[in-house]
């Protein structure tokens, strides 16, 4: 159905390699330590506190696309082709946007925490501790620039060593028995300090610090009309990733969202690998577009093979070792975990297809498409939640969550002529997993 032949990318591909390699080096140790850690605090609090911690988390999280602005594939973008602006014009004028989105946002947080939850102070101080991240995100800005030059070992380091201080924090608070409050403050230190090596090392790597960078009004202005159906569809994409657990949380139980987020903890953990490998190959692959539109093509279109490959890969593996895992890791407080990660774990493939189809949209001008289609997935989410949910609990969120991811990133890409091609694309990938000549073609091309 679909001969790819394999464009070879030469020294750019390797750089891309290397980049995936850190960034995989990284997300591997975060994945070990925090299944560790991560599991060993689950047996701790219970499943009743654990599902109380991850809402503390969750809550705030709500307006992360507020305060992000959604300007991350844009920036990238941005850096990567030819630019409207220096780049110290642009890192200067996003950093301050999303400074100033992300203060706004804590603000919000604060007063809904304070009115939703005046008898409940423990979980305020919880919630004002993760809500500490909408303010430090905008120093993201700097990783999106080490990406953009294909050198995220230097974010990786960055944020690399700001983990391994708070998760080692975070074992002496499970030897010392500490309370909730102490784990969700470890939330905000590790936010600060990831944000400050950030600075440090962006400081390092330019001849320029970032007092040199400017902030532009008129650019800020063009930003803004580029990224504002991102911030709406960022917003949409958490409803259908968060808000089941929201629903869970006040049609359930707080044990009941323990157990769902000890299988997200499970299956969510592998979504860094969509992330490592486009943020590290498009890059290369977009170069290729300005020569040569059909070597761009064939590239992206290997790109969702693999990212295809990979994770329906991990979906069947998941499916044949998922009660040995949950009893091995959980024990038997978690019971039914096993039966909700085996319906959550294929999310996943939609997840790594829209990640790969992202950018796509962006380059050609679709981001209200993305925006519809989000806006879309979000409502269906909800409206099997509230249907499955009273009756079936994590697993009937489970469906709705996978129905909703399904729909949003795949199916509904075929809904208007200009976006059907990125929609035969996905299929083809879906398809090529099936075929040993297709995969073959894919890793000959990073070789």
């Amino acid at each position: 159905m679909t001969e790819v032949k394999t464009p070879k990318l030469g020294k750019n591909t390797s750089k891309a390699l290397i980049n995936v390699g850190w960034i995989f080096f990284d997300r591997v140790f975060r994945m070990a330590a925090g299944m560790l850690i991560g599991v060993w605090l689950a047996r701790y609090l219970g499943p009743e506190k654990f599902g109380q911690l991850n809402y503390a988390m969750v809550f705030p999280a709500i307006l992360l696309p507020i305060a992000t602005l959604g300007l991350t594939s844009v920036i990238v973008t941005e850096l990567i082709s030819p630019k409207t602006a220096s780049k110290n014009h642009l890192l200067g004028t996003a950093f301050l946007l999303k400074l100033l989105a992300g203060l706004f946002a804590f603000l919000l947080v604060a007063i809904s925490a304070y009115y939703f939850y005046s008898d409940r102070p423990t979980l305020i101080y919880m919630i004002l501790f993760s809500a500490s991240t909408l303010v430090f995100q905008s120093t993201d800005i700097i990783d999106l620039f080490f990406q953009s030059e294909v050198q995220s070992r230097r974010s990786v380091l960055a944020k690399f060593i700001a983990f391994v201080l708070s998760t080692s924090l975070r074992l002496y608070f499970l030897i010392t028995y500490a309370n909730l409050v102490a784990f969700s403050a470890l939330v905000f230190l590790e936010a600060l300090l990831g944000a400050l090596f950030l600075l440090l090392f962006y400081n390092r790597y330019r001849s320029e610090s970032v007092r040199n960078w400017r902030f532009d009004p008129t650019l800020a202005k063009h930003l803004l009309a580029m990224s504002w159906p991102l911030i709406m569809n960022d917003f949409f994409i958490f409803v259908y990733m968060r808000a089941d657990q929201f629903m869970i949380e006040n049609m359930a139980d707080s044990a009941e969202l323990g157990r769902y987020s000890a299988a997200l903890r499970l299956s969510e953990v592998w979504y860094f690998i969509a992330i490592a490998l486009v943020s590290s190959f498009y890059p290369s692959i977009l170069q290729l577009k300005a020569n040569d539109e059909t070597a761009f093509y064939k590239g992206y279109q290997q790109l969702l093979t693999l990212l295809a490959f990979i994770s329906i890969g991990i979906s069947i593996g998941t499916c044949f070792f998922a009660d040995t895992f949950v009893n091995l890791l959980f024990g038997n407080q978690y019971e039914g975990v096993a039966q909700i990660l085996i319906i959550h774990i294929w999310s996943g493939v939609f997840v790594f297809l829209g990640v790969g189809a992202s950018n796509w949209f962006i380059l050609y001008g679709q981001q209200r498409f993305m925006l519809y289609k989000t806006l879309a997935g979000a409502i269906i989410n909800v409206v099997l939640n509230l249907m499955l949910i009273p009756k079936y609990g994590a697993i009937g969120a489970s469906v709705a969550t996978l129905i909703a991811y399904m729909l949003s990133s795949y199916v509904l890409n075929c809904a208007t002529t200009r976006t059907r091609l990125i929609f035969r694309m996905q299929t083809v990938a879906i398809m090529d997993t099936l075929r040993l000549k297709a995969i073959r073609d894919v890793l000959q091309r990073f070789k």
